[in-house]
């Protein structure tokens, strides 16, 4: 009975943050869209060289806490009041550091109106750390119901504000004040959506117990962050800045799909799996399926973007954005390695072993370096690329830490991986073919679709897995 529990708690879970992320990125991909033909590669290249700084400015401002509060089993209000309290005092002194240094950023990019935009697109670290303790709550009573209704209406706000602006010839600013429309819907509505409320309560010594969990989170969520902004900083730096543009571009339109994918899965299981966290062999089988079920959808969904990429983007974007189609390609590429790094994260994380993470990411450090100096020579997409190769090796470092620490070994993910990825493969290279039979982007691009779904249902049928029976079962009968 308690298996069954775990089942629907989990399908329940999986299923509200499917719903949360696809109704995010479907109004944001849409929205976004509408905004990318109206806006200039410029403006957007504009954001991006501060993408890195607002990146890791929200990751110190969070600081871990968050999971450190749903990890630890008997957290107090004690504990939630103190987190939101020093959230508020750090987001002033970042907001106040990062201000004041938008000079020097302006000076690094030579783009004297970065000074201007810096302060706006910071201001949204403010209102964010009045959303932190709030998030963390619904995520710890396992309310993502709420949150998916917080987080879709949010988002269709501030993208509808976005595209108004860009109609009204606002530029770049319509980039700038979109996340700060954004944090301030989704902190309105979390208060309204929670009756949690903070009282007059700090202890110095609840922050330290909490940050001794949090701050190997911390360190390893700093590296991860840098990890994937640095090249950001580098295109941006020594690359002509139409580059970075593309770059943006298609980075944001591959990382809907993988944010989609090993957000809902990671957010939904995270909560759970630390209720569980003391049955060992319970835990193993129950990330086991987790696994298997994030590669039956992972890997047809990105093998599916790069195959019908160049017809999709053609059909969406302007000719002016047509060459981001290679660098949104390899960063599909790359999302695969991406989303299992953060799935096997997640086990290590749940399993209490936070500075197991923080040494892995270490580690990601070296290899992301070692492949930065052997390709920044050559043009941006040899960059980019050697970023996906670098993506896998982390994820097998990644897996031989997982193997060690939590039992779950390199051998036994590797096969669970391999048929849904062999099966992808097979659905991609027929759907890429269709390609030299049909001319007409619009006609191409819906066939490939609705044909590769055919035929990776049939290869997995024919395969004798039972997760699309499983998955199917569950959801009807949770509906």
């Amino acid at each position: 009975m308690a298996e069954k529990t775990l089942k629907e708690k989990t399908v329940g879970a999986l299923l509200w943050n499917l719903v949360d992320r696809l109704g995010q990125q479907i109004l944001m991909f849409v929205l976004g869209i509408l905004v990318a033909n109206i806006l200039s590669v410029e403006d957007y290249a504009l954001v991006g060289m501060l993408a890195i700084f607002t990146a890791i400015a929200n990751i110190v401002l969070e600081s871990g806490f968050s999971s450190a509060l749903i990890q630890k089993k008997d957290a107090n209000e004690l504990d939630f009041n103190s987190v939101f309290f020093f959230n508020m005092g750090i987001s002033v002194v970042l907001y106040l550091l990062l201000v004041a240094c938008s000079p020097l950023i302006a000076m690094f990019f030579h783009q004297p109106k970065l000074t201007l935009l810096a302060p706006v697109i910071f201001f949204a670290l403010l209102i964010n750390s009045f959303s932190i303790v709030q998030t963390t709550i619904l995520n710890k009573k396992f309310n993502f119901k709420a949150l998916a209704k917080v987080n879709v209406v949010s988002v269709m706000v501030s993208g509808i504000s976005s595209l108004v602006m860009a109609l009204l010839g606002f530029g770049v600013w319509t980039l700038a004040l979109q996340p700060v429309v954004l944090a301030l819907c989704r902190t309105i509505m979390l208060w309204l959506n929670s009756s949690w409320r903070p009282k007059r309560q700090f202890s110095w010594i609840s922050v330290r117990g909490l940050f001794r969990y949090a701050s190997s989170l911390l360190g390893a969520s700093l590296i991860n962050t840098c990890f994937l902004n640095v090249y950001s900083l580098i295109i941006g730096r020594i690359y002509p800045v139409k580059q970075l543009g593309y770059y943006t571009q298609g980075n944001k339109m591959c990382d809907m799909g993988v944010a989609t994918l090993y957000g809902s899965i990671q957010n939904a299981t995270f909560p759970i799996f630390s209720s569980i966290q003391d049955e060992g062999d319970r835990l193993i089988r129950a990330y086991r399926k987790t696994v298997r079920f994030t590669a039956f959808i992972t890997f047809p969904a990105l093998i599916g973007l790069i195959v019908i990429a160049p017809a999709l983007i053609k059909l969406l974007l302007k000719a002016e954005w047509w060459p981001c189609i290679p660098f949104f390609q390899l960063m599909c590429a790359g999302g695969c390695f991406t989303i299992f790094t953060a799935i096997n994260n997640n086990f290590i994380k749940v399993s209490g072993r936070s500075e197991i993470i923080f040494k892995i990411e270490l580690y990601k450090i070296v290899v992301t370096v070692v492949f930065l100096l052997l390709t920044f020579h050559y043009s941006v997409l040899v960059m980019v690329a050697g970023q996906v190769v670098a993506r896998a090796v982390i994820y097998i470092i990644n897996v031989l830490y997982s193997d060690k620490y939590t039992g779950y070994s390199f051998g036994s993910q590797v096969l669970d991986l391999l048929p849904y990825l062999g099966l992808s493969l097979l659905m991609g290279g027929a759907i890429w073919a269709m390609r030299l039979l049909i001319i007409n982007s619009l006609f191409l691009m819906i066939t490939q679709i609705i044909v590769g779904g055919l035929i990776y249902i049939i290869l997995v049928k024919l395969s004798g897995s039972k997760l699309l029976d499983e998955a199917l079962g569950m959801i009807f009968k949770n509906k």
